[in-house]
This record gives C-alpha cells, structure tokens and sequence, in this order.
C-alpha cells in the first residue's frame, strides 16, 4: 500500500506541473535534503511505478548534486532516507498546491498526526 502511494504521489507531482516546475521541485528537494551520519539501505525506484520521466528527470537532478543514481535507465539507486524525503517534498507540493488525492491528504493527515 505505501509503495503504491509513493507510486501515485510521482506521478500526479510529475502530471500536475510542467516540465520546468517539476525539475525546479525535484531540485529544491534533492537541494534541501541533509544527510544524517550513518548508512541507510540503499533502494530503487523504478520507472514502471513512477514514470520514465521521473525517472530521467531524477537521474539528471541527482548528477547534478553528486549524487550516484546507479547505471541503468530502468531505475534510479538511492539511500532510503532520500528517497522517503523526496516523497514527502512532493506529496507536501501536491498538498499546497490542491493537487492531492483524498488517500494523499489522508495520509499526510496521518503522518502530520504521528500516527
């Protein structure tokens, strides 16, 4: 069920802006990510569940920031944390924005709420 969401979350932020405003949004998030010490695991996300787009767009953004993203087209490799925080900057978009489906407000509610 969360990685559905995640799923939907890409791809509505990614539907609901244009190509330049997406790219500024994954930069402002990938910019605005601070690492902690430590290792997280190191996931992937893929295009079949976010979109090649996002994919492409992801890749080029994290380049851009030094950051590995893996070699093939298909996915991008990312540490965890990454990852979550990405989703969190997006679906916090689609929420300002009045994008956001009513499972993402749920779950933001939900979220905001500890639970």
């Amino acid at each position: 069920m969360e990685q559905e969401l995640e799923c939907d979350v890409w791809r509505l932020a990614q539907r609901t802006c244009d190509s330049s405003a997406f790219v500024r949004l994954l930069e402002e998030a990938v910019g605005g990510f601070k690492r902690e010490p430590g290792l997280d695991p190191t996931v992937r996300l893929f295009a079949s569940g976010i979109g090649l787009e996002s994919i492409r767009v992801l890749r080029d953004v994290m380049t851009r920031h030094d950051i590995q993203a893996g070699q093939s087209a298909d996915y991008v490799e990312l540490r965890s944390r990454l990852k979550l925080h990405l989703r969190d900057q997006l679906q916090l978009h689609l929420m300002k924005s009045g994008h956001a489906t009513d499972e993402i407000k749920d779950d933001q509610l939900g979220r905001d709420l500890g639970l």
